[in-house]
């Protein structure tokens, strides 16, 4: 019997060490910088799952008090301070998570934390519908249909532009997010681009396609039920530097006629982790500086000190305006791939010149840092976000053309 009872201690002992290192290195490669390529796939963990690295380090410590208790050892005494060191730093990121949520006007429930849902589990649209052939390439959309206030109620409506590095990703990326806003008494709309190959950069297709998508969008408002006048475009990663482009740019010139008579205005601009300064980014030195290059080589053609006047092209600064809509900015601060700083750069510019940019980052968080539906972060993302769309999302001025 006494050995049995040994075997479960040892068991459990092994386990727990096991449960507790695995922490601490998670917390530690998002706190410091510790081991550079590894921090890379650690740095979305800690966002996503705060709450169950924080339930995992408090039951280890738990195990660990009542096997203390049970019989001390040297085992026992080295792992009481180790689990006591996790749990502070687990229970410490948690509550900087929240912190960062509260304090933006989110209420978070603790409970959903502990889902692991991710963004495009269990959602979907309700139509579908190919907005442009340009060249004969097929673009469609996916509509999400608002629930409506009254019967006869127009929605405000959100444009959604994918990301995936400008050469993939999918139109149904982040499908419970939309069907979430659409709950909410938003329109959802999800768009295709034409995405970037080896031969074909599309630096100077893809906004095209984002504002054929706006003019489909406005053409239709009537079927769709909404008021074109209240449009927000929003977009993630690449998709976040194509809703800034096509948002702020003046050019509205289209190749598709099939698109519709005029590109609607819109009112405001919510983006996360956006690629703003493509030419710091190739020469930002990192973890991910080839891939990024090599993404930016699809989608502009190559280096900065080749192509110059395609990234100046694309920088979002030189389109700054009093007429620039309310933009609002989210991002993680470890980001690995766009790092935040281009971000930090362009809003305190934007404020400087007194246009409303807001810009928020999530601490020991890396680009993928809201991918779990009920993480503090993707809570917090939803609630700013629909709050930000309901101040913003006003009648605007007539429609360029």
């Amino acid at each position: 019997m006494g050995s049995i009872f040994q075997f479960v201690r040892t068991g459990l002992l092994t386990i727990v060490w096991l449960l507790l290192v695995s922490c601490l290195c998670i917390l530690l490669s998002a706190m410091l910088p510790i081991i550079p390529w590894v921090r890379i796939y650690l740095i979305d963990i800690v966002p996503n799952h705060a709450s169950w690295l924080l339930i995992f380090c408090l039951s280890g410590l738990a195990i660990t008090i009542l096997l203390h208790a049970e019989r001390r050892t040297r085992a026992t005494r080295i792992l009481l301070p180790v689990a006591a060191i996790a749990v502070l730093l687990a229970a410490g990121v948690t509550a900087h998570l929240l912190y960062v949520a509260v304090s933006n006007g989110a209420r978070i429930d603790p409970l959903q934390t502990l889902s692991l849902r991710r963004l495009s589990d269990d959602a979907g649209p309700d139509e579908s519908h190919v907005y442009s052939r340009p060249k004969g390439e097929p673009l469609r959309l996916d509509v999400y249909r608002g629930r409506k206030p009254q019967p006869r109620a127009l929605n405000p409506v959100l444009v959604v532009i994918h990301g995936g590095g400008f050469a993939r990703g999918s139109r149904t990326q982040g499908a419970a997010n939309m069907r979430w806003y659409a709950d909410r008494g938003w329109t959802v709309v999800s768009i295709d681009y034409r995405l970037a190959r080896r031969d074909r950069p599309t630096w100077n297709l893809a906004t095209r396609d984002v504002e054929c998508a706006l003019a489909w969008t406005a053409t239709h408002a009537g079927p769709l039920g909404i008021d074109i006048h209240r449009l927000v475009l929003s977009g993630g990663s690449a998709g976040g530097s194509l809703a800034l482009g096509a948002a702020y740019a003046s050019n509205a010139e289209r190749s598709d006629p099939d698109c519709g008579p005029h590109v609607p205005r819109v009112s405001a601009v919510v983006v996360k982790v956006p690629l703003i300064d493509a030419a710091g980014s190739w020469n930002e030195p990192r973890e991910l500086q080839r891939l990024q290059q090599m993404l930016l080589s699809r989608y502009i053609g190559g280096s900065p000190q080749r192509f110059p006047a395609r990234y100046a092209a694309l920088d979002p600064t030189r389109f700054l305006r009093s007429d620039t809509p309310p933009t609002l900015i989210l991002g993680g601060s470890d980001d690995p791939l766009v790092p935040p700083y281009g971000a930090v750069a362009f809003a305190r510019k934007a404020k400087a010149m007194g246009r409303d940019v807001r810009h928020i980052l999530f601490p020991y968080s890396g680009h993928d840092f809201n991918v779990t539906f009920g993480s503090i972060p993707n809570q917090a993302v939803l609630q700013i976000v629909v709050k930000f769309m309901t101040d913003h999302a006003r009648p605007a001025p007539p429609a360029r053309r």
